[in-house]
């Protein structure tokens, strides 16, 4: 699948009606499947060769601490830890809950950090507003402006028994509004096969009265210094792959030791015996450790008949100050406080401490919550715009308004324990700490404060947190 942009080339030729493909097309395809690698625990530097004593060439995987997953979570959970209050209307309120708008988008902002970018189309069937998230790996953007994508191809792969195909849906401007148009590829052969294959349904062009695009792309904040012609945006790690390679070759490392640092004792050749091999039929130097008392050895020098003790000291405290510093960088590069991701000698760890508003996480996680904000805004009045086209009910005209908890970014006791000191000091009221501690608005934290008032909650759990 990762491959895929390779195999549609042909596609998009007929499509773009010219016989090579626009350059950014082509820089993406090498640059995103290289994100997703990484991102995948499939890094180039992963698998590896190497000569053992006996001269045999040998290949192995590295272990890794998969670093830019974690890096990638971590940011979606900060930037989501809190999905934003909306303001849109009846109909964008029902889309957010029939499409788990934002459990999706939690899920899909962190492949954006990886991959750069991710889209979100929307459009009508049955009667009701669908929403597709689109990962990096499967846009293809034709033309932008300072603001936005604005025309793009969207790329759907699935198979039918042993055969692949491939649907190309491709958004472009028309007067009045968008044409949507579609075509299937055989995989494999890529000749173009009927929609019904596997797509029944799906009309092969389809104009749209709406003055916006019907999809949103939205990229990473990083500006592009790979490509900066490119509307696309990259991975949160790019800048990073160095660091990345060091840390999974410094992991690896301090397992390996672990394993080569085993006790090991050199024995003298004079106790070896030979034992014949079943296997190979063949006689062959041993040792047998059941020999617990008495064994006949040949030898008037004591000194020849001592084992000596070759195992070597471990370094698991150098490794471990290693891979820290490489963590260090790596903080540095994707946008986070030194010292955020720690390593305690088995797994990769987060901070949990308050973040203020002056760190470089802070800024990173507002500068991602600002792209998603226009994102969404845009999303949010196409939504609006095709209820009123195709008449569904609970379309609003208005202006969509998005609030984001613009509190510090903070673990979820720390928020509590503060509002609770507040409170006990009395320098805010209940219904204000209700309200800060379960983001709640002023009518639901009324209601809990009557319901917490009404079963005689105690002074020390006076927010219902108890219990």
């Amino acid at each position: 699948m990762l491959r895929l942009w390779s195999k549609v080339i042909a596609f998009l030729a007929k499509i773009f009606g010219v016989g090579t493909i626009p350059p950014e097309v082509a820089n993406s395809d090498t640059l995103i499947t290289s994100y997703w690698d990484i991102y995948a625990a499939k890094a180039p530097w992963i698998p590896y060769s190497f000569v053992t004593a006996d001269g045999i060439h040998r290949k192995r995987n590295r272990l890794t601490l998969n670093p830019a997953k974690i890096v990638c979570a971590e940011l979606a959970g900060l930037v989501l830890s809190e999905p934003p209050a909306v303001d849109a209307g009846d109909l964008v309120a029902q889309v957010i809950q029939d499409e788990k708008f934002f459990g999706n988008l939690r899920r899909y902002t962190e492949y954006q950090a990886a991959l750069g970018g991710q889209a979100i189309k929307a459009r009508v069937e049955d009667g009701n507003i669908k929403l597709d998230f689109v990962t990096a790996l499967n846009v293809i953007p034709i033309a932008s402006d300072n603001r936005a994508v604005t025309e793009a191809s969207f790329i759907d792969r699935r198979t039918n028994g042993k055969d692949s195909f491939v649907r190309v849906e491709t958004y472009r401007r028309i007067p009045g509004g968008y044409r949507v148009t579609s075509q299937a590829f055989d995989e494999k052969t890529q000749l173009e096969v009927p929609m019904d294959t596997l797509w029944p349904g799906i009309l092969p062009s389809v104009d749209i009265a709406i003055d916006e695009a019907p999809f949103v792309y939205i990229a990473n904040p990083e500006a592009n210094n790979i490509d900066p012609e490119s509307p696309l945006g990259i991975s949160i790690f790019a800048n990073a792959t160095d660091t990345l390679q060091g840390l999974d070759i410094a992991y690896d490392s301090m397992k390996t030791e672990i394993i080569m640092g085993k006790q090991r004792v050199a024995l003298p050749g004079i106790v070896m015996r030979k034992y014949l091999d079943q296997d190979s039929g063949t006689y062959k130097l041993g040792f047998d450790p059941s020999d617990e008392a008495y064994i006949r050895l040949e030898s008037d020098d004591a000194d020849n008949l001592k084992p000596t003790d070759l195992s070597g000291q471990l370094r698991m405290e150098q490794w471990r100050q290693a891979i820290q510093i490489y963590l260090e960088m790596l903080a540095m590069q994707t946008g986070f406080d030194a010292g955020y991701f720690s390593f305690d000698g088995k797994s990769m760890k987060t901070a949990t401490e308050v973040i203020s508003e002056n760190s470089h996480t802070y800024k990173t996680v507002s500068a991602y919550r600002d792209v998603l904000n226009d994102g969404l805004m845009h999303l949010f009045r196409v939504i609006n715009k095709l209820g009123k086209l195709y008449g569904i009910d609970g379309a609003d005209s208005g202006v969509p308004m998005i609030t984001w908890d613009d509190g510090i970014i903070e673990d979820r006791n720390t928020r509590t324990k503060y509002h609770e000191d507040l409170y006990a000091a009395g320098l805010e009221d209940r219904i204000t700490a209700i309200k800060a501690i379960h983001g709640l608005d002023d009518a639901k934290a009324q209601a809990m404060a009557e319901a917490i008032k009404a079963d005689k909650a105690v002074v020390t759990d006076p927010f219902g947190i108890g219990g």
